[in-house]
């Protein structure tokens, strides 16, 4: 069975990690590049890096960087009154170099992703979603654009929004292969990611919004688990931008794009339909490999 996942964040590398350990499934993971910044001189992709560790098993124990990581450098860095804030391990920093290095020699960023995913022994294609610049931006309600980073890393979130929008994503094309896996695969997945900040930033690009519109089968995992999210900051984000509350937020945020949502067991009282929209309840929390694996397989059963 082939398998497309559009992924941004722990939630979304998670699911990933179970959908290509379920037997006979081909996968293909778009991920999120609205969070991609310039940090001392490298190249920073988030998303890409923990989908990439967290398939390879790697991951640090909060589900992003590298499991026993230092921060040597990191630490260092404050000698010369540098910031920071943005924590790179040792290990982590390695992967950023070598990515700096390939995109000066003029390679794309597609193209550095999978000799990454190869020399981490990655079964599953992982795709950036596009090639081309395209950084998430935020409003707050104090009128203040701050990139995602500043929003998110440096004011740890607290910032109430007005607006997200996504420099770039005009001019911005899929990465090659994005659009070929996206048609021919049998059912596309959603991960259990932000919707306005790790999947809306994948959908601005024309293209892939058009695709995954046409697509006869898109279920998506809601981020939210008794109304709150587990980790980071959707279920305010989503109010703030006037979406609302709990399921109906999700469906909201992704209306015109999902035939399906799964929803926590806890949000079991939600199932049914709404707007249009089918909604199942299954135990969404996946913190290990097992329960990841077993939420794939019921939403491949769908």
């Amino acid at each position: 069975m082939k398998v497309v996942e559009l992924s941004g964040g722990v939630g979304g590398a998670r699911l990933a990690r179970g959908l290509a350990a379920v037997d006979d499934v081909e996968l293909t993971v778009v991920v999120n590049v609205g969070d991609d910044l310039p940090t001392h001189g490298l190249h920073v992709a988030p998303d890409l890096d923990t989908v990439v560790y967290t398939l390879a098993g790697v991951e640090g124990r909060h589900g992003w960087g590298r499991a026993g990581d230092s921060f040597v450098v990191n630490t260092e860095l404050s000698r010369f009154g540098l910031d920071n804030r943005f924590q790179l391990g040792d290990l982590d920093l390695a992967l950023k170099i070598y990515r700096t290095h390939r995109h000066r020699n003029g390679d794309p960023l597609s193209a550095i992703t999978a000799s990454i995913g190869a020399a981490f022994a990655v079964s599953a294609t992982v795709f950036p979603a596009t090639d081309d610049p395209l950084r998430t931006m935020v409003t707050t309600t104090a009128g203040e654009q701050l990139s995602f980073q500043e929003y998110f890393v440096h004011r740890g979130d607290e910032d109430h929004l007005t607006r997200v929008a996504f420099d770039g994503a005009k001019e911005a094309r899929p990465a090659p292969g994005v659009l070929e896996a996206i048609a021919s695969a049998e059912v596309l997945v959603i991960g259990p990611s932000n919707p306005p900040l790790s999947i809306w930033p994948i959908l601005a690009v024309d293209e892939i919004d058009e695709a995954v519109r046409r697509h006869p089968k898109v279920v998506a995992v809601s981020p939210l688990i008794a109304g709150r999210t587990v980790k980071g900051p959707a279920d305010v984000v989503m109010a703030d931008l006037g979406l609302g509350a709990g399921t109906a937020a999700v469906i909201a945020a992704y209306q015109g794009w999902i035939d399906t949502l799964i929803v926590d067991s806890r949000d079991r009282g939600e199932a049914g339909a709404i707007d249009g929209i089918r909604v199942l309840a299954m135990d969404t929390l996946i913190p290990s490999l097992p329960e990841a694996v077993r939420l794939a397989r019921a939403i491949l059963e769908t």
